[in-house]
């Protein structure tokens, strides 16, 4: 048996160190990379995971990444896209650099290592890329607008990539997870906040509160590592792999209601009539 090669970015921590975990268990080469190396804890310890620093945001650092680990191994087989950073609260009270670190590590970051591993394996005529986006990625709601668009952007780049890389026996695949156990969820998340604009409190307060509330509820991302993992062996055309029961029952809702009734339905559910 061929033992095969993934590169995973955002490795350190939650859905990508499980991942990570997953894969090397599966006797693949693994390269968890992270923008702090010194953070690879436990992962550092197992043999067939190599610890790789990369940082989406820096496009030195992803092509460097490339060519330390093309000395290592002859190819890679899978990218994993799984880094991922969210900012909540009121589109008005952004700040431009919480504007453009939104993009610059969901969009750009997604962008640029496709563009760089692209080469490769169309060099090869094979490869996979799989983008960890988001239920977020196929519906909406208020208080995230800014981390939705990054999805949204993930969603139609992947489709649209689709197109390009068929013909190289290149396949791109979406995961599309709901709310799951992680840091992400918490210590992960930023918040806009204009001290000169209380006019969303009103909206934002319970929001927060329910966020924090739900933690302890919410399930294990193990599920969501363990898709990954089944979604780089599934051969087929399909393009999107939605998992959790919350996104299940937000799409199911949608699709049932109908975009616009949908739509009206959120508003009511966090304005009111």
């Amino acid at each position: 048996m061929i033992k095969k090669s993934v590169l995973i970015t955002g490795s350190n921590s939650g859905i990508g160190k499980l991942t990570a975990e997953i894969f090397a268990q599966n006797n693949w080469t693994v390269f968890a990379t992270m923008r702090n190396p010194e953070k690879a804890g436990k992962l550092a310890e197992i043999s067939n995971i190599k610890i790789t620093k990369l940082d989406v945001t820096d496009t030195q650092s992803i092509l460097a990444a490339k060519d330390n680990i093309l000395k290592t191994v002859d190819s890679i087989d899978l990218v994993i896209n799984n880094a991922g950073y969210g900012c909540y609260g009121a589109f008005e009270a952004a700040t431009e650099e919480q504007i453009d670190r939104q993009l610059a590590v969901n969009v750009k970051g997604v962008m640029m290592m496709t563009k760089t591993w692209l080469p490769h394996f169309r060099k090869h005529k094979a490869g996979m890329f799989i983008n960890v986006s988001s239920v977020a990625g196929l519906t909406s709601y208020p208080l995230a607008s800014l981390y939705i668009t990054s999805k949204w952007a993930v969603e139609g780049f992947t489709e649209a990539l689709y197109y390009e890389t068929k013909p190289f026996n290149i396949k791109v695949k979406l995961v599309e997870p709901g709310a799951y156990k992680t840091n992400f969820q918490t210590s992960s998340i930023t918040w806009t906040n204009d001290p000169t604009i209380d006019a969303y409190d009103a909206m934002t307060i319970p929001y927060r509160e329910m966020r924090d509330k739900r933690q302890d509820g919410l399930p294990d991302p193990k599920e969501v590592a363990q898709l990954i993992y089944e979604v780089a062996h599934d051969e087929s055309e399909r393009l999107r792999y939605l998992i959790g029961e919350d996104a299940e029952a937000v799409m199911a809702k949608r699709i049932k209601e109908g975009a616009e009734a949908y739509r009206l339905g959120v508003y009511e559910g966090f304005v009111g009539k």
